[in-house]
């Protein structure tokens, strides 16, 4: 059977053109998670800060109000998720399906939902789940505008008293290595398991102002910033999920030309070969005629 080596030709540009946006795909992917897990650091900075603060006031015996610290008699549940508008970071957005999916079939309480990443909530939807609010991924200028009026979103929703928890379901990463994603919960608040390796917090000062009300607004900011670190953690996972992706692509791309390659080689040489053949078979007519 004859090949067509221009339909070849047309072939290998195409695979040349893909290649070559993949390959920019994932070098624009791997800048942007540099900055992202920057700012991740930044914030885990800022929240271990706050989290030495209410160790000091849990170290002098006071108590959470019940608010912040109490689950409500409801039978639903929130979730907030954070994942990607957009698509090509290979399982990213459809591991983030897969546990709201698994954890509204294994939950015995209503499940509505929260998503920060339009595609995931789009298809969430598409697919009957309860969406609330269906945000798009803010961009850098607009991040903390939109996390204030975010927080106080999911304030009011816990302040409403129709939900026993708020739940936050993000991707994080470990190293250059995109965990499957979690769920952690947001409200009631919850302490974090004394670590008996770590120092002790010094109690020895003095504060005349009501320091209940000052542990309650300490304890408030750290979970508006676990908002912040939920939302950087799966924007630096995205890109490193794309970057992996792009560099698949552009491998399978390039394992494509090669095979496009040698069979073009083939063809053409095997046309080229057909050519003196017919030319020497009719030299070799013309001889004995």
């Amino acid at each position: 059977m004859a090949v067509d080596l221009q339909k070849l030709k047309r072939k290998m540009r195409g695979v040349t053109s893909t290649r070559q946006v993949t390959r920019a795909l994932q070098m624009v992917s791997a800048m942007k998670m540099r900055k992202a897990q920057e700012r991740s650091a930044r914030s885990r900075d800022y929240r271990k800060a706050l989290h030495d603060m209410m160790e000091t006031f849990r170290a002098a015996s006071l108590e959470l109000s019940p608010e912040l610290a109490a689950p409500h008699s409801a039978d639903s549940i929130l979730l907030v998720i954070y994942a990607s508008d957009r698509g090509l970071c290979g399982p990213f957005n459809n591991n983030v399906i897969n546990l709201v999916q698994q954890f509204v079939w294994e939950s015995e309480q209503k499940v509505d939902l929260i998503a920060v990443g339009w595609k995931v909530g789009a298809t969430l939807q598409r697919r009957g789940y309860r969406i609330l609010s269906n945000h798009r991924r803010p961009a850098v200028h607009d991040r903390l505008i939109f996390l204030k009026n975010h927080a106080q979103e999911l304030w009011d929703l816990w302040n409403s008293g129709r939900y026993s928890s708020i739940q936050l379901v993000y991707s994080s990463l470990r190293g250059m290595t995109v965990e499957r994603p979690a769920s952690t919960v947001w409200l009631p608040f919850q302490k974090e398991e004394e670590d008996h390796h770590s120092h002790r917090v010094s109690t020895d000062y003095i504060d005349e102002r009501n320091t209940a009300s000052v542990y309650a607004a300490t304890v408030r900011r750290y979970l508006d910033n676990s908002l912040l670190a939920a939302l950087l953690e799966s924007e630096a996972s995205e890109h490193v999920a794309r970057m992996v992706a792009m560099d698949n692509a552009t491998r399978n791309a390039e394992d494509l030309f090669d095979a496009l390659q040698l069979t073009y080689n083939k063809a053409r040489q095997a046309k080229i070969t057909q050519e003196i053949c017919e030319i020497v078979a009719g030299a070799n007519a013309i001889g004995k005629g």
